[in-house]
């Protein structure tokens, strides 16, 4: 486990895919790609995400000690610890003392429909970019 300063600085760093052409994101497919920390390639985290017409998962991490940093969750409600109640698509973030981000708040720009929009916000969330961008996919 690492510190809740360190959780933050991790999440705050530039990060890059190290995909070097355009990312086409198909539905019902997964994805994990490898980020590495812009200027410091030794920093690597897997990005992992999903999409289907009704939902769109994206998990982040670090790649070697697997720690949970970040990941968008669409379920109808979450619980807390505390206790305060979650209702519909939310973010949880890493907290210290705490190995399976339980901690959850809500956000207002998930939009399953708009799946390029949602993810390009959560990789500004948390500072990566794809160097040649990502593109639907559609399935025939």
């Amino acid at each position: 486990m690492i510190s809740q300063s360190e959780a933050e600085n991790l999440l705050a760093q530039a990060k890059e895919a190290t995909k070097k052409e355009i990312l086409s994101w198909q539905e019902n497919e997964r994805y994990d790609e490898a980020v590495v920390t812009v200027g410091a390639s030794e920093l690597q985290f897997t990005l992992t995400f999903t999409r289907n017409p009704f939902e769109i998962k994206a998990h982040f991490r670090t790649k070697k000690q697997n720690i949970q940093l970040a990941r968008i969750d669409a379920h109808a409600q979450h619980h807390n610890p505390d206790g305060r109640v979650i209702r519909g698509p939310h973010l949880h973030w890493y907290k210290e003392g705490f190995n399976h981000l339980e901690w959850a708040e809500e956000i207002d720009w998930y939009d399953a429909k708009k799946p390029i929009e949602t993810l390009y916000t959560f990789l500004d969330y948390i500072k990566t970019k794809f160097p040649k961008g990502i593109q639907l996919t559609l399935q025939l």
